[in-house]
C-alpha cells in the first residue's frame, strides 16, 4: 500500500534497493504495411513505400504492422509467444536490452530504418540471446551523388517532429548523417482491484488503487557515419549516433486499504513527479575486405557504447487517512553502462551453393548502479533524510566463436551451425553472498531447405538459443511503484529455448503466401514472481526467477496479393498454443490457452500519387501468472499524397477506435486481482516531407 508507514517499514526491513523497472513505459504503436521477401530463416520487410515511415513514425510503430510481431501496450516485443532480441545491422546495443527497449524503439525514427528482418531461425553468427532476432537495417548511401531529405509533423497536444537526413560522395569518400527531432505524449489509465486471502481463503483485507499516467517525451536522435573505399576491395567506415530521450514522467495515484470488515483502513492520493532520461551515444568502426579469394568477404568491427539512465521520483501526499506530516517521499535511481566490444566475421562463398562461415566476438559490459530513498528532511540532507545510498555494480565479458556452413545435399540446401559463449561475471558490490560466474554454453542449429517447383519451397530447423537476463533483472536494488516493491535478483541464470519448425512459401506474380508450423521448449524461463509482503498483506514484492517452464506451438500463416491493378491486401494470424508453469505466491501456476495474433493490411492507390492503407490488429488472449491476460484491437490509417514529385503529404490517424485496453485476472493462494490497463492512443499527425537532390524522376519512389 502507498502510505508512509508501508514505504518506511519496507526501507527499513531491505538492505537492497531498486532496478530500472520504476519506470512505466507505456507505448501505443500502430502502423502500415511493408512489403515482404520470405527466405528460409527469415522475412525481410522493406520499408521504401511505407507511409508510417515517411510519415515521421518510430521504429515502434512499424514493428507492431509485421505478421506475427506483438508489441504490447507496456513496449514488450516478443514474435510466436518469445522473447526477442533487437538488433542494428546485425549486432546488439545497451539501449535495446531489457527495460530501455520500449523508450528507445518509441524514439528511433523509422526513416533511417531501410529494412527490417523478422530471424524465426537465427544462424550462429547472431548472438545467442532470445530464440528471435528482429535486426533493424539502417539505410546507407548507395552512391555518391548528394541528397537529403526533410520532414516535418505536427500531431494535436503539442505533438511535433522534425527530421533531416543526408548524404554525399567526394571521390573515395562518402559522408552520412540525420537529426530527428520528436516531442510526443503518452497516457495510461490503470486500475486495481486486489483482495488479499488468509491461510483459509478468506479475505483478508482490499486493495482499490487508480493510477493515471502523463508522460510528455522528449527525443533527439542523431547520426554521423563517414566510409572511405581505399581500393576495389577495402572499405573503412566510422560512425557515431546520439540520443537524449527525455520523459519526465507524471501520475497522480489514488489507492485505498480496506479491511476484511471492509471499514477503510488508510487512504491517500499522492502526485507523483519523475524527471527520467536515457541517453545513449556510440562509436563504431568497421572495415570490410570482399573479393579477394573467390568472392569472400572478411568484416572487423569495433565499438563503444556509453548509456545513462536516470530516474528520479519526487511524491507529494494531497490527501491522506490516518493523517500523517510524512507527506513528502523520494526515491532517485541512476545507471551507467559502458560496453566495448570487437568482432569478426569471414564468409568464403564455396561450389555446389556452399558457403562457410567463421567469426568471433568479445564483449565488455561494465554497470554502475545507485539507489536512494527516503523522506524528505531538512536542508542540506539531499532531499532523502539520513537514509544512505544503496550501490551495485557488475562487470561481464562474453567471448563467443561460431562456424556454419552450408551446401547442397541432392535437392537439399542442407546448413549446420554452432555457437560457442560463456559469459564471465562479476559483482562488484550490493550483491552480498553471490559469488562470480562463468556459464559456457554451446548453442547448435540445423536447417535444410529445397524447393517443389519454381514457385514453392519446403523448409525445416531446429535452433537452441538462450536468453541472458538484463541488467535490471539483475539488479537487486528496491523500487516502490504503487503498492508494490520491485527487486531483481542476482541468482538469475539463462534460459533456454528449443525450437523446431517447418515452413512452406508459394511465390507467384501476384500472390505470396506463407505457412510455418513451429514448437518451442523453454527451459529455466526468467518469469515475474509477485507476491505478498506478509501473509494478509495487499502489498506485493516483484521479482524475477529462473522457475518459468512450458511449450509453445503454433501455425503462422500470411498471404499477399493484388485485387487489380488498384489493391493490395495482406493477411496474416499467428495460432498458438500455449502452456506454462510460473510460480505463484505461496504456490505454482500452471495453465494453458490458445490465442492468436490476426494482422489485416490494405494498401489502395486511386491515383497516381496517391495512396491510401490500413492496418488491423487484433490481439488474443495471453497467460499471466496466475491468471490470464485479454486480448486489444487496434485500426491505423494512413494517406500520402504527392504534392509534387518532391513534396509530399502523409496524414496517420492511430488506433481509430481507442481500442488499446487489457484486462488482467489473477488468483493465486495469496491474492485475487482484477487490472485493466487503457493506453489512449486515438491521435492524428500531419507530415510533410521534402526531398533534395537526387534523381527527381525517381523521388517519388525513394524513401525519406
Amino acid at each position: 500500500m502507498k502510505v508512509r508507514g508501508f514505504r518506511n517499514a519496507v526501507i527499513a526491513g531491505l538492505t537492497l534497493g531498486a532496478p530500472s523497472a520504476l519506470a512505466q513505459t507505456e507505448i501505443t504503436v500502430t502502423a502500415t504495411p511493408p512489403e515482404a521477401t520470405r527466405l528460409d530463416d527469415r522475412t525481410v520487410y522493406d520499408l521504401a513505400n511505407n507511409l508510417q515511415a515517411k510519415g515521421g513514425g518510430s521504429v515502434a510503430d512499424i514493428l507492431t504492422a509485421l505478421p506475427a510481431v506483438s508489441v504490447d501496450p507496456a513496449g514488450k516485443v516478443r514474435v510466436h509467444g518469445a522473447a526477442v532480441t533487437v538488433m542494428v545491422d546485425g549486432k546488439p546495443s545497451a539501449a535495446l536490452r531489457g527495460m530501455p527497449l520500449a523508450t528507445a524503439l518509441q524514439s528511433m525514427p523509422a526513416n533511417t530504418i531501410a529494412k527490417i528482418e523478422v530471424i524465426t531461425d537465427p544462424g550462429p553468427e547472431f548472438r545467442g540471446d532470445a530464440g528471435i532476432v528482429v535486426n533493424l537495417v539502417t539505410r546507407k548511401p548507395r552512391s555518391p551523388a548528394a541528397k537529403a531529405d526533410l520532414g516535418a509533423g505536427i500531431g494535436p497536444q503539442g505533438r511535433r517532429s522534425g527530421s533531416a537526413a543526408g548524404s554525399f560522395g567526394v571521390g573515395a569518400w562518402t559522408f552520412n548523417g540525420s537529426v530527428d527531432v520528436r516531442d510526443d505524449i503518452r497516457y495510461d489509465l490503470l486500475d486495481i482491484d486486489r483482495t488479499a486471502k488468509n491461510a483459509d481463503g478468506s479475505a483478508a483485507g482490499r486493495l482499490v488503487e487508480h493510477r493515471s499516467t502523463f508522460v510528455p517525451y522528449t527525443n533527439t536522435t542523431g547520426t554521423l557515419g563517414i566510409s572511405y573505399a581505399a581500393s576495389a576491395h577495402d572499405t573503412v567506415s566510422l560512425a557515431g549516433e546520439g540520443a537524449l530521450r527525455h520523459r519526465p514522467r507524471q501520475y497522480r495515484d489514488d489507492l485505498g486499504v480496506y479491511g476484511s470488515d471492509g471499514g477503510v483502513t488508510s487512504r491517500s492520493v499522492t502526485q507523483d513527479r519523475a524527471p527520467q532520461h536515457f541517453d545513449h551515444a556510440s562509436l563504431t568502426g568497421d572495415y570490410v575486405r570482399k573479393g579477394v579469394v573467390g568472392g569472400d568477404t572478411l568484416t572487423a568491427k569495433a565499438s563503444h557504447e556509453d548509456h545513462e539512465t536516470l530516474r528520479d521520483q519526487t511524491d507529494d501526499e494531497l490527501f491522506q487517512v490516518p493523517a500523517s506530516v510524512e507527506d513528502i517521499y523520494r526515491q532517485r535511481h541512476t545507471e551507467r553502462e559502458l560496453i566495448d566490444t570487437v568482432s569478426g566475421d569471414y564468409v568464403l562463398p564455396l561450389p555446389r551453393e556452399g558457403q562457410l562461415k567463421l567469426g568471433f566476438q568479445v564483449e565488455s559490459d561494465r554497470v554502475q548502479s545507485a539507489y536512494q530513498a527516503g523522506t524528505v528532511g531538512g536542508p542540506g540532507d539531499g532531499g532523502f533524510g539520513a537514509t544512505p545510498a544503496a550501490r551495485f555494480g557488475l562487470n561481464r565479458t562474453l567471448s563467443a566463436g561460431y562456424a556454419s556452413y552450408q551446401r547442397l545435399l541432392g535437392p537439399w540446401l542442407a546448413k549446420g551451425g554452432l555457437r560457442v559463449e560463456s559469459m564471465a561475471t562479476r559483482f562488484l558490490a550490493g550483491a552480498d553472498g553471490m559469488p562470480d560466474s562463468n556459464d559456457l554454453r554451446w548453442l547448435p542449429s540445423l536447417s535444410l531447405g529445397r524447393d517443389l517447383s519454381p514457385e514453392s519451397r519446403l523448409t525445416f530447423s531446429y535452433t537452441r538459443r538462450i536468453d541472458r537476463p538484463t541488467t535490471e533483472q539483475l539488479n537487486p536494488l528496491q523500487t516502490i511503484v504503487g503498492a508494490t516493491t520491485i527487486l531483481g535478483n542476482t541468482g538469475l541464470r539463462p534460459s533456454r529455448t528449443d525450437s523446431v519448425a517447418a515452413g512452406y512459401t508459394y511465390t507467384a506474380a501476384k500472390v505470396t503466401a506463407s505457412g510455418s508450423l513451429y514448437a518451442r521448449r523453454l527451459t529455466d524461463d526468467i518469469v515475474d514472481y509477485r507476491y505478498a509482503a506478509a501473509p494478509g498483506d495487499t502489498a506485493l514484492v516483484s521479482t524475477v526467477e529462473n522457475a518459468g517452464s512450458g511449450t509453445s506451438a503454433g501455425l503462422d500463416l500470411a498471404v499477399d496479393f493484388h485485387v487489380g491493378p488498384d489493391w493490395a491486401v495482406g493477411l496474416s494470424s499467428d495460432l498458438s498454443h500455449v502452456r506454462e508453469s510460473i510460480p505463484v505466491g505461496g504456490g505454482n501456476y500452471n495453465g494453458a490457452l490458445f490465442t492468436h495474433l490476426t494482422k489485416v493490411n490494405l494498401t489502395w492507390t486511386p491515383a497516381e500519387g496517391d495512396r491510401l492503407q490500413l492496418q488491423a490488429q487484433l490481439h488474443g488472449r495471453s497467460p499471466e501468472a496466475g491468471g490470464t491476460r485479454s486480448g486489444y484491437q487496434s485500426v491505423t490509417l494512413s494517406y500520402g499524397h504527392d504534392v509534387t514529385s518532391r513534396l509530399k503529404l502523409i496524414v496517420t490517424a492511430n488506433d481509430v477506435f481507442n481500442g488499446v485496453r487489457r484486462v488482467t485476472w489473477i488468483d493465486t493462494p495469496q491474492y485475487r486481482e482484477r487490472s485493466e490497463l487503457a493506453v489512449p492512443g486515438q491521435i492524428v499527425y500531419f507530415r510533410l516531407t521534402y526531398r533534395l537532390g537526387g534523381d527527381e524522376n525517381k523521388a517519388g519512389a525513394a524513401a525519406p
